[in-house]
Protein backbone atom coordinates (compact mmCIF):
# COMPACT_ATOMS: atom_id res chain seq x y z
CA UNK A 1 0.00 0.00 0.00
CA UNK A 2 1.46 3.53 -0.81
CA UNK A 3 1.40 6.34 0.93
CA UNK A 4 0.69 9.81 0.28
CA UNK A 5 2.65 12.43 1.23
CA UNK A 6 1.03 15.39 3.10
CA UNK A 7 3.31 18.04 1.86
CA UNK A 8 4.55 18.42 -2.17
CA UNK A 9 8.24 19.07 -1.42
CA UNK A 10 8.63 20.41 -4.66
CA UNK A 11 6.26 23.51 -3.58
CA UNK A 12 8.29 23.96 -0.22
CA UNK A 13 11.31 24.33 -2.23
CA UNK A 14 9.97 26.84 -4.37
CA UNK A 15 8.65 28.42 -0.95
CA UNK A 16 12.44 29.07 0.32
CA UNK A 17 13.55 29.92 -2.78
CA UNK A 18 11.53 32.54 -3.25
CA UNK A 19 12.11 34.15 0.36
CA UNK A 20 15.83 33.18 0.01
CA UNK A 21 15.68 35.76 -3.43
CA UNK A 22 12.95 38.22 -1.65
CA UNK A 23 15.25 38.80 1.36
CA UNK A 24 18.70 39.16 -0.87
CA UNK A 25 16.57 41.65 -2.89
CA UNK A 26 15.80 43.45 -0.11
CA UNK A 27 18.65 43.07 1.46
CA UNK A 28 20.17 44.98 -1.73
CA UNK A 29 17.93 48.30 -1.37
CA UNK A 30 19.09 48.23 2.44
CA UNK A 31 22.93 47.96 1.23
CA UNK A 32 22.18 51.01 -1.17
CA UNK A 33 20.19 52.78 1.92
CA UNK A 34 23.43 52.02 3.95
CA UNK A 35 25.82 53.41 1.13
CA UNK A 36 23.97 56.74 2.00
CA UNK A 37 24.06 56.73 5.30
CA UNK A 38 27.87 55.86 5.41
CA UNK A 39 28.52 58.64 2.77
CA UNK A 40 26.27 61.42 4.39
CA UNK A 41 27.72 64.64 4.99
CA UNK A 42 27.63 66.92 7.86
CA UNK A 43 27.44 70.57 7.67
CA UNK A 44 28.80 73.16 10.35
CA UNK A 45 26.57 75.87 11.13
CA UNK A 46 27.08 78.84 8.66
CA UNK A 47 27.48 81.88 11.04
CA UNK A 48 27.50 84.18 8.57
CA UNK A 49 24.28 83.02 7.30
CA UNK A 50 22.96 82.39 10.91
CA UNK A 51 23.70 86.41 11.14
CA UNK A 52 21.89 87.47 8.49
CA UNK A 53 19.12 85.36 8.98
CA UNK A 54 18.95 86.96 12.94
CA UNK A 55 18.96 90.45 11.45
CA UNK A 56 15.66 90.00 9.85
CA UNK A 57 14.69 90.73 13.33
CA UNK A 58 17.70 92.75 14.91
CA UNK A 59 18.81 94.89 11.78
CA UNK A 60 21.86 96.94 14.10
CA UNK A 61 23.28 93.44 14.92
CA UNK A 62 26.62 93.59 13.04
CA UNK A 63 28.61 90.18 14.88
CA UNK A 64 27.99 87.53 16.93
CA UNK A 65 29.60 86.96 20.25
CA UNK A 66 30.96 83.77 22.13
CA UNK A 67 28.03 81.26 22.00
CA UNK A 68 27.12 79.62 25.38
CA UNK A 69 25.53 76.03 24.98
CA UNK A 70 24.98 76.79 21.69
CA UNK A 71 23.36 80.61 22.16
CA UNK A 72 25.13 83.11 20.00
CA UNK A 73 24.78 86.68 21.43
CA UNK A 74 24.05 89.30 18.86
CA UNK A 75 25.91 92.07 19.46
CA UNK A 76 25.48 95.66 17.68
CA UNK A 77 28.44 98.02 16.54
CA UNK A 78 28.14 99.61 20.18
CA UNK A 79 28.55 96.35 21.98
CA UNK A 80 24.88 96.07 23.16
CA UNK A 81 23.76 92.89 23.39
CA UNK A 82 20.38 92.66 21.21
CA UNK A 83 18.98 89.32 21.81
CA UNK A 84 20.06 85.49 21.02
CA UNK A 85 20.13 83.14 18.09
CA UNK A 86 20.12 79.10 18.15
CA UNK A 87 19.26 76.40 15.92
CA UNK A 88 17.87 73.16 17.56
CA UNK A 89 20.73 70.73 16.23
CA UNK A 90 21.80 68.99 17.46
CA UNK A 91 19.22 68.08 19.60
CA UNK A 92 16.55 67.61 17.11
CA UNK A 93 19.36 65.59 14.69
CA UNK A 94 17.09 62.07 15.49
CA UNK A 95 13.80 63.69 14.94
CA UNK A 96 13.02 62.36 11.90
CA UNK A 97 10.02 63.80 9.63
CA UNK A 98 8.60 61.83 6.48
CA UNK A 99 12.12 60.86 5.99
CA UNK A 100 14.51 63.09 7.44
CA UNK A 101 15.06 65.44 10.26
CA UNK A 102 14.99 69.58 10.15
CA UNK A 103 16.66 72.01 11.90
CA UNK A 104 15.05 75.48 13.14
CA UNK A 105 16.83 79.10 13.96
CA UNK A 106 15.46 80.52 16.98
CA UNK A 107 15.90 84.15 17.77
CA UNK A 108 14.98 85.35 21.65
CA UNK A 109 15.44 89.13 23.14
CA UNK A 110 17.32 89.86 25.93
CA UNK A 111 14.50 88.38 28.48
CA UNK A 112 14.61 85.15 26.32
CA UNK A 113 11.16 86.16 24.69
CA UNK A 114 11.08 84.29 21.25
CA UNK A 115 11.17 87.05 18.74
CA UNK A 116 11.52 84.62 15.51
CA UNK A 117 11.19 81.00 15.13
CA UNK A 118 12.39 80.42 11.10
CA UNK A 119 13.37 77.24 8.55
CA UNK A 120 17.06 76.61 8.90
CA UNK A 121 17.57 73.71 6.77
CA UNK A 122 16.19 70.14 6.13
CA UNK A 123 16.90 66.64 4.91
CA UNK A 124 13.35 65.65 4.57
CA UNK A 125 10.96 65.56 1.38
CA UNK A 126 10.95 69.46 -0.40
CA UNK A 127 7.24 69.47 -0.94
CA UNK A 128 6.28 69.34 2.97
CA UNK A 129 9.13 71.65 3.60
CA UNK A 130 7.85 73.82 1.46
CA UNK A 131 4.69 73.46 2.74
CA UNK A 132 5.71 73.83 6.32
CA UNK A 133 7.78 77.23 5.12
CA UNK A 134 4.83 78.62 3.51
CA UNK A 135 2.64 78.48 6.70
CA UNK A 136 2.82 81.45 8.63
CA UNK A 137 0.49 80.34 11.33
CA UNK A 138 3.01 77.21 12.14
CA UNK A 139 6.27 79.60 12.70
CA UNK A 140 4.05 82.16 14.53
CA UNK A 141 2.75 79.63 17.19
CA UNK A 142 6.14 80.25 19.03
CA UNK A 143 6.47 84.61 18.92
CA UNK A 144 6.28 85.73 22.31
CA UNK A 145 7.11 82.80 24.25
CA UNK A 146 9.60 82.42 26.93
CA UNK A 147 12.71 80.10 26.65
CA UNK A 148 11.22 78.00 29.22
CA UNK A 149 7.86 76.71 27.76
CA UNK A 150 9.99 76.26 24.31
CA UNK A 151 10.69 72.50 25.87
CA UNK A 152 6.63 71.93 26.39
CA UNK A 153 5.45 69.72 23.72
CA UNK A 154 2.28 70.21 23.89
CA UNK A 155 -0.15 69.71 21.01
CA UNK A 156 1.58 72.15 18.69
CA UNK A 157 -0.24 73.49 15.43
CA UNK A 158 0.66 71.26 12.51
CA UNK A 159 0.71 71.71 8.88
CA UNK A 160 -1.95 69.96 7.06
CA UNK A 161 -0.64 68.06 4.58
CA UNK A 162 2.79 68.14 5.98
CA UNK A 163 1.85 66.67 9.58
CA UNK A 164 4.92 64.56 9.60
CA UNK A 165 7.56 66.91 8.37
CA UNK A 166 5.70 69.91 10.80
CA UNK A 167 5.76 67.62 13.79
CA UNK A 168 9.42 66.84 13.66
CA UNK A 169 10.05 70.38 13.56
CA UNK A 170 7.93 71.19 16.52
CA UNK A 171 9.46 67.84 18.37
CA UNK A 172 13.05 69.14 17.52
CA UNK A 173 12.39 72.71 19.01
CA UNK A 174 11.32 71.09 21.81
CA UNK A 175 13.94 68.72 22.15
CA UNK A 176 16.71 71.91 21.70
CA UNK A 177 14.62 73.27 24.92
CA UNK A 178 15.28 69.62 27.07
CA UNK A 179 12.43 67.86 26.01
CA UNK A 180 14.60 65.09 25.20
CA UNK A 181 17.77 64.12 26.63
CA UNK A 182 18.13 66.75 29.78
CA UNK A 183 17.53 63.85 32.03
CA UNK A 184 21.00 62.97 31.04
CA UNK A 185 22.40 65.60 32.13
CA UNK A 186 20.84 65.06 36.06
CA UNK A 187 20.61 61.33 36.25
CA UNK A 188 20.82 61.06 39.99
CA UNK A 189 17.41 59.75 41.38
CA UNK A 190 15.05 61.91 44.36
CA UNK A 191 15.55 60.56 47.76
CA UNK A 192 13.50 61.02 50.18
CA UNK A 193 15.93 62.85 52.39
CA UNK A 194 16.01 66.03 49.73
CA UNK A 195 12.43 66.30 50.50
CA UNK A 196 12.09 65.97 54.46
CA UNK A 197 12.90 70.39 54.65
CA UNK A 198 9.23 70.27 53.47
CA UNK A 199 7.51 66.96 54.40
CA UNK A 200 9.64 65.81 57.65
CA UNK A 201 6.86 62.81 58.13
CA UNK A 202 7.43 61.64 54.76
CA UNK A 203 8.03 57.85 54.92
CA UNK A 204 8.23 57.28 50.86
CA UNK A 205 7.88 59.04 47.60
CA UNK A 206 5.52 57.46 44.69
CA UNK A 207 5.83 58.09 40.79
CA UNK A 208 2.61 59.43 39.56
CA UNK A 209 1.19 59.53 36.07
CA UNK A 210 2.26 62.96 35.54
CA UNK A 211 5.51 64.21 34.20
CA UNK A 212 8.03 64.87 36.82
CA UNK A 213 5.60 64.77 39.82
CA UNK A 214 6.21 62.21 42.54
CA UNK A 215 3.62 61.75 45.59
CA UNK A 216 4.77 61.91 48.65
CA UNK A 217 3.14 59.60 51.37
CA UNK A 218 3.54 59.18 55.11
CA UNK A 219 2.02 55.16 54.96
CA UNK A 220 -1.06 55.26 53.95
CA UNK A 221 -1.73 58.87 54.04
CA UNK A 222 -0.53 61.58 51.30
CA UNK A 223 1.61 64.32 52.38
CA UNK A 224 1.95 66.43 48.90
CA UNK A 225 3.83 66.21 45.85
CA UNK A 226 7.43 67.07 44.23
CA UNK A 227 7.78 68.27 40.81
CA UNK A 228 11.50 68.32 39.02
CA UNK A 229 12.39 70.08 36.48
CA UNK A 230 14.92 67.94 34.31
CA UNK A 231 12.19 64.88 34.53
CA UNK A 232 9.40 67.80 32.99
CA UNK A 233 11.78 68.69 30.20
CA UNK A 234 11.82 72.45 31.76
CA UNK A 235 15.05 73.36 30.81
CA UNK A 236 16.05 77.66 31.62
CA UNK A 237 20.03 78.29 31.28
CA UNK A 238 21.07 81.13 34.52
CA UNK A 239 24.37 82.41 34.04
CA UNK A 240 26.28 79.89 32.29
CA UNK A 241 24.00 76.45 32.46
CA UNK A 242 20.82 75.13 33.55
CA UNK A 243 19.28 73.77 36.88
CA UNK A 244 17.87 70.50 38.08
CA UNK A 245 15.00 72.41 40.29
CA UNK A 246 12.58 70.70 43.08
CA UNK A 247 9.03 72.36 43.85
CA UNK A 248 7.27 71.18 46.88
CA UNK A 249 3.54 71.72 46.65
CA UNK A 250 0.80 70.63 49.38
CA UNK A 251 -1.75 67.78 48.57
CA UNK A 252 -4.23 69.69 47.38
CA UNK A 253 -1.70 71.04 44.95
CA UNK A 254 -3.08 74.71 45.31
CA UNK A 255 0.47 76.08 47.68
CA UNK A 256 3.78 75.91 47.12
CA UNK A 257 6.06 74.61 50.21
CA UNK A 258 8.79 75.70 48.61
CA UNK A 259 11.87 75.16 46.05
CA UNK A 260 15.24 73.73 46.23
CA UNK A 261 18.11 73.47 43.45
CA UNK A 262 19.00 69.39 43.58
CA UNK A 263 21.51 69.87 40.56
CA UNK A 264 23.09 72.20 38.50
CA UNK A 265 25.23 73.47 35.22
CA UNK A 266 25.71 76.79 36.39
CA UNK A 267 28.85 78.09 38.01
CA UNK A 268 30.03 79.84 41.35
CA UNK A 269 29.38 82.15 43.53
CA UNK A 270 25.55 82.56 41.88
CA UNK A 271 24.24 79.27 42.45
CA UNK A 272 25.31 79.47 46.60
CA UNK A 273 23.97 82.44 46.47
CA UNK A 274 20.73 81.53 45.10
CA UNK A 275 21.25 78.29 46.36
CA UNK A 276 21.64 79.49 50.51
CA UNK A 277 18.92 82.12 49.77
CA UNK A 278 16.13 79.45 48.85
CA UNK A 279 17.47 77.46 52.47
CA UNK A 280 17.26 80.01 54.50
CA UNK A 281 14.46 82.97 53.72
CA UNK A 282 12.03 80.58 51.46
CA UNK A 283 10.25 83.18 49.77
CA UNK A 284 8.46 81.08 47.55
CA UNK A 285 6.73 79.03 50.82
CA UNK A 286 3.25 79.59 51.60
CA UNK A 287 2.29 81.39 47.74
CA UNK A 288 -0.27 80.35 45.92
CA UNK A 289 0.50 78.44 42.66
CA UNK A 290 -2.03 80.63 40.50
CA UNK A 291 -0.09 83.97 42.42
CA UNK A 292 3.41 82.46 41.18
CA UNK A 293 2.00 81.36 37.78
CA UNK A 294 0.93 85.06 37.32
CA UNK A 295 3.69 86.85 38.84
CA UNK A 296 5.94 89.45 36.37
CA UNK A 297 9.36 89.58 38.75
CA UNK A 298 11.78 87.24 40.16
CA UNK A 299 12.31 89.76 43.16
CA UNK A 300 9.48 89.38 44.81
CA UNK A 301 10.43 86.09 45.50
CA UNK A 302 14.36 85.99 45.87
CA UNK A 303 16.37 89.39 46.43
CA UNK A 304 19.87 87.80 45.70
CA UNK A 305 22.61 90.56 44.82
CA UNK A 306 25.06 90.29 41.92
CA UNK A 307 23.19 86.71 40.79
CA UNK A 308 20.38 88.25 39.33
CA UNK A 309 20.58 85.77 36.00
CA UNK A 310 20.36 82.66 37.63
CA UNK A 311 17.60 83.50 40.24
CA UNK A 312 15.28 84.81 37.12
CA UNK A 313 16.21 80.82 36.10
CA UNK A 314 15.35 79.30 39.27
CA UNK A 315 11.88 82.05 40.05
CA UNK A 316 11.40 81.16 35.59
CA UNK A 317 11.67 77.28 35.68
CA UNK A 318 8.97 77.00 38.63
CA UNK A 319 6.84 78.84 37.03
CA UNK A 320 6.70 76.88 34.11
CA UNK A 321 6.64 73.31 36.17
CA UNK A 322 3.92 74.94 37.62
CA UNK A 323 1.92 75.81 34.97
CA UNK A 324 2.88 72.35 33.11
CA UNK A 325 1.46 70.48 36.66
CA UNK A 326 -1.64 72.39 36.43
CA UNK A 327 -2.92 72.35 32.81
CA UNK A 328 -1.51 68.79 31.79
CA UNK A 329 -4.19 66.64 30.41
CA UNK A 330 -5.00 62.89 32.09
CA UNK A 331 -6.22 61.65 28.73
CA UNK A 332 -5.67 61.79 24.76
CA UNK A 333 -8.07 61.95 22.21
CA UNK A 334 -8.76 58.78 19.85
CA UNK A 335 -6.02 58.45 16.67
CA UNK A 336 -9.12 58.70 14.36
CA UNK A 337 -6.88 59.81 11.41
CA UNK A 338 -4.30 57.07 12.47
CA UNK A 339 -6.28 54.45 12.90
CA UNK A 340 -9.06 54.86 9.71
CA UNK A 341 -5.49 54.99 7.54
CA UNK A 342 -4.21 51.79 9.03
CA UNK A 343 -7.37 50.15 8.51
CA UNK A 344 -7.06 51.70 4.59
CA UNK A 345 -3.73 49.74 4.32
CA UNK A 346 -4.81 46.34 5.70
CA UNK A 347 -8.17 46.46 3.60
CA UNK A 348 -5.34 47.12 0.61
CA UNK A 349 -3.69 44.11 2.09
CA UNK A 350 -6.38 41.82 2.10
CA UNK A 351 -7.74 42.89 -1.28
CA UNK A 352 -4.90 42.73 -2.53
CA UNK A 353 -5.14 39.14 -2.18
CA UNK A 354 -8.44 37.93 -2.35
CA UNK A 355 -10.14 40.87 -3.80
CA UNK A 356 -11.72 40.66 -7.20
CA UNK A 357 -12.74 43.07 -9.73
CA UNK A 358 -15.71 44.42 -8.76
CA UNK A 359 -13.73 45.60 -5.77
CA UNK A 360 -11.33 46.93 -7.84
CA UNK A 361 -12.76 50.75 -8.29
CA UNK A 362 -14.23 51.12 -5.03
CA UNK A 363 -11.16 50.57 -3.21
CA UNK A 364 -9.57 52.59 -5.80
CA UNK A 365 -11.98 55.61 -5.04
CA UNK A 366 -10.87 54.94 -1.29
CA UNK A 367 -7.29 55.20 -2.25
CA UNK A 368 -7.92 58.59 -3.90
CA UNK A 369 -9.93 60.14 -0.88
CA UNK A 370 -7.25 58.54 1.61
CA UNK A 371 -4.34 59.90 -0.55
CA UNK A 372 -6.05 63.38 -0.34
CA UNK A 373 -6.60 63.52 3.31
CA UNK A 374 -3.63 61.76 4.50
CA UNK A 375 -0.60 62.23 2.13
CA UNK A 376 0.62 59.43 2.81
CA UNK A 377 2.74 57.75 -0.24
CA UNK A 378 6.12 55.84 -1.15
CA UNK A 379 8.33 57.07 -3.02
CA UNK A 380 12.39 57.16 -3.98
CA UNK A 381 12.77 60.90 -2.35
CA UNK A 382 11.58 58.82 1.30
CA UNK A 383 13.79 56.23 0.55
CA UNK A 384 17.01 58.48 -0.07
CA UNK A 385 16.36 60.48 2.86
CA UNK A 386 15.76 57.46 5.10
CA UNK A 387 19.12 56.29 3.60
CA UNK A 388 20.55 59.34 4.50
CA UNK A 389 19.29 60.11 7.94
CA UNK A 390 17.85 57.23 9.19
CA UNK A 391 14.77 56.79 10.61
CA UNK A 392 12.80 56.41 13.96
CA UNK A 393 9.44 54.73 14.13
CA UNK A 394 7.42 56.26 16.28
CA UNK A 395 6.57 59.86 14.39
CA UNK A 396 6.90 57.72 10.91
CA UNK A 397 4.67 54.71 12.03
CA UNK A 398 2.05 54.62 9.12
CA UNK A 399 4.51 55.38 6.58
CA UNK A 400 6.94 52.52 7.62
CA UNK A 401 4.17 50.15 7.59
CA UNK A 402 3.28 51.52 4.25
CA UNK A 403 6.77 50.76 3.47
CA UNK A 404 6.71 47.41 4.42
CA UNK A 405 3.55 46.83 2.81
CA UNK A 406 4.88 48.16 -0.20
CA UNK A 407 8.51 46.45 -0.25
CA UNK A 408 8.38 43.17 2.11
CA UNK A 409 4.63 41.39 0.44
CA UNK A 410 6.02 41.60 -3.33
CA UNK A 411 9.54 40.55 -1.96
CA UNK A 412 8.24 37.09 -0.30
CA UNK A 413 4.96 36.80 -1.85
CA UNK A 414 5.64 38.26 -5.65
CA UNK A 415 2.41 40.05 -5.18
CA UNK A 416 2.76 44.09 -5.77
CA UNK A 417 -0.77 44.62 -3.60
CA UNK A 418 0.74 48.69 -2.87
CA UNK A 419 0.63 49.59 -6.54
CA UNK A 420 -2.05 47.54 -7.70
CA UNK A 421 -4.73 48.61 -4.77
CA UNK A 422 -3.19 50.84 -2.38
CA UNK A 423 -0.79 53.78 -4.52
CA UNK A 424 -3.04 56.72 -4.49
CA UNK A 425 -1.84 58.14 -7.47
CA UNK A 426 -2.34 54.16 -9.40
CA UNK A 427 -5.86 54.34 -8.10
CA UNK A 428 -6.35 57.77 -9.88
CA UNK A 429 -5.21 56.29 -12.69
CA UNK A 430 -7.33 53.14 -12.50
CA UNK A 431 -10.10 55.79 -11.77
CA UNK A 432 -9.76 57.62 -14.81
CA UNK A 433 -8.87 53.77 -16.78
CA UNK A 434 -12.55 53.04 -16.32
CA UNK A 435 -14.30 56.56 -17.47
CA UNK A 436 -13.63 55.67 -20.75
CA UNK A 437 -13.68 52.24 -22.47
CA UNK A 438 -11.90 52.61 -25.80
CA UNK A 439 -8.48 52.94 -24.96
CA UNK A 440 -5.05 52.53 -26.77
CA UNK A 441 -2.57 50.01 -26.89
CA UNK A 442 0.83 50.88 -27.74
CA UNK A 443 3.19 48.96 -30.70
CA UNK A 444 5.17 46.16 -29.25
CA UNK A 445 8.48 47.89 -30.15
CA UNK A 446 7.32 51.28 -28.95
CA UNK A 447 6.06 49.70 -25.78
CA UNK A 448 9.20 47.96 -24.60
CA UNK A 449 11.72 50.64 -25.04
CA UNK A 450 9.40 53.30 -22.91
CA UNK A 451 9.43 50.87 -20.51
CA UNK A 452 13.18 51.58 -19.82
CA UNK A 453 12.30 54.56 -18.94
CA UNK A 454 11.05 54.15 -15.40
CA UNK A 455 14.33 52.28 -14.86
CA UNK A 456 16.55 54.65 -15.86
CA UNK A 457 15.11 57.32 -13.94
CA UNK A 458 15.38 54.92 -11.08
CA UNK A 459 19.31 54.55 -11.80
CA UNK A 460 19.92 58.38 -12.37
CA UNK A 461 17.82 59.44 -9.00
CA UNK A 462 20.23 56.54 -6.80
CA UNK A 463 23.22 57.52 -9.00
CA UNK A 464 23.19 61.62 -7.91
CA UNK A 465 22.03 60.89 -4.64
CA UNK A 466 25.03 58.27 -3.69
CA UNK A 467 27.22 61.06 -5.54
CA UNK A 468 26.06 63.30 -2.64
CA UNK A 469 23.86 65.40 -5.34
CA UNK A 470 21.60 68.03 -2.94
CA UNK A 471 18.58 67.65 -5.63
CA UNK A 472 15.15 67.61 -4.75
CA UNK A 473 14.26 64.26 -5.79
CA UNK A 474 10.62 64.46 -4.86
CA UNK A 475 10.57 66.29 -7.96
CA UNK A 476 10.97 63.38 -9.86
CA UNK A 477 7.54 61.96 -9.30
CA UNK A 478 4.20 63.21 -8.70
CA UNK A 479 3.49 61.62 -5.30
CA UNK A 480 3.91 65.15 -3.36
CA UNK A 481 1.37 67.09 -5.21
CA UNK A 482 -1.42 64.55 -3.26
CA UNK A 483 -0.31 65.88 0.16
CA UNK A 484 1.60 69.69 -0.39
CA UNK A 485 -0.74 70.70 -3.48
CA UNK A 486 0.69 72.15 -7.02
CA UNK A 487 4.27 74.05 -6.15
CA UNK A 488 6.53 72.70 -7.90
CA UNK A 489 6.31 72.86 -11.49
CA UNK A 490 7.67 69.74 -12.28
CA UNK A 491 5.86 66.71 -10.03
CA UNK A 492 2.49 68.78 -10.90
CA UNK A 493 3.47 68.43 -14.93
CA UNK A 494 4.08 64.55 -14.01
CA UNK A 495 1.04 64.86 -11.86
CA UNK A 496 -1.52 66.27 -14.63
CA UNK A 497 -0.22 64.62 -17.55
CA UNK A 498 -0.04 60.97 -16.14
CA UNK A 499 -3.78 61.75 -14.82
CA UNK A 500 -4.77 62.77 -18.42
CA UNK A 501 -2.66 59.66 -20.30
CA UNK A 502 -4.60 57.26 -18.13
CA UNK A 503 -7.87 57.82 -19.66
CA UNK A 504 -6.01 56.56 -22.86
CA UNK A 505 -3.50 54.04 -22.11
CA UNK A 506 -4.32 51.88 -19.16
CA UNK A 507 -1.46 52.82 -16.09
CA UNK A 508 0.62 54.67 -18.55
CA UNK A 509 2.68 55.96 -15.82
CA UNK A 510 2.72 53.44 -13.44
CA UNK A 511 4.34 51.14 -16.86
CA UNK A 512 6.29 54.06 -18.72
CA UNK A 513 7.29 56.62 -16.03
CA UNK A 514 7.22 55.32 -12.25
CA UNK A 515 10.76 54.91 -10.47
CA UNK A 516 8.62 53.49 -7.37
CA UNK A 517 7.35 51.06 -9.60
CA UNK A 518 10.45 50.06 -10.90
CA UNK A 519 11.81 49.66 -7.89
CA UNK A 520 8.84 47.15 -6.92
CA UNK A 521 9.07 45.42 -10.42
CA UNK A 522 12.82 44.36 -9.05
CA UNK A 523 11.45 42.22 -6.27
CA UNK A 524 8.65 40.91 -7.70
CA UNK A 525 9.96 39.21 -11.23
CA UNK A 526 10.74 35.62 -11.70
CA UNK A 527 10.28 35.17 -8.07
CA UNK A 528 12.35 32.61 -6.39
CA UNK A 529 14.86 32.87 -9.32
CA UNK A 530 18.34 34.98 -9.37
CA UNK A 531 18.23 36.30 -12.60
CA UNK A 532 20.43 39.06 -14.85
CA UNK A 533 18.79 42.42 -12.76
CA UNK A 534 19.67 41.09 -9.44
CA UNK A 535 22.91 40.51 -11.10
CA UNK A 536 23.34 43.98 -12.32
CA UNK A 537 21.80 45.66 -9.43
CA UNK A 538 24.21 43.79 -6.77
CA UNK A 539 26.96 44.90 -9.20
CA UNK A 540 25.67 48.74 -9.30
CA UNK A 541 25.42 48.80 -5.16
CA UNK A 542 28.90 47.26 -5.02
CA UNK A 543 30.59 50.03 -7.37
CA UNK A 544 28.86 52.54 -5.07
CA UNK A 545 30.36 50.64 -1.70
CA UNK A 546 33.85 50.81 -3.00
CA UNK A 547 33.55 54.12 -4.29
CA UNK A 548 32.77 55.61 -0.77
CA UNK A 549 35.34 53.68 0.75
CA UNK A 550 38.03 54.82 -1.24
Amino acid sequence: MSTIPDKNPTQGTRRWKRWVVGLARLGLIAAAMACLWYHRHDENLDLNACLKAAQEVYPDATSLGDPQEGWFPLVSASTELLGWVTTTNPQAEQIQGYSGPSELLVVVDPQRCVKKVRFWKSSDTAGHVESVRRDSFFWNQWIGRSEASLGNYESPQLVSGASLTSEAMARGLAARFGAQGLAENFTRDLSLDEVKAWFPKATSLQKTDRSGCWEVREAEQRLGFVLRSSRMSVAVRGFNGASDILVAIDSTSSTVLGISLADTRDNEPYITDVRDELRFTNGFAGVSIRDLIASSDHTDFLLVSGASTTARAVWTTAQEMLRRHTLEKEAKAFPWRLSLGMTWLAMGVWLGFRGGKKSRGLFAACSVVAGLTLGWMVGQDQLLGWGRNGWSSLPALPILTMTAIALVIPAFTGKNVYCSRICPHGAAQTLAGMAIKKRWALPAKLHHTLSFFPWLTLLLIWGLALAGAGLPFAHAEPFEVWSTGFYALLPAAIFTLGLIMAFFLPQGYCHYGCPTGALLKFLTHSPGRWTRRDGIAATLVGIAWLASLL
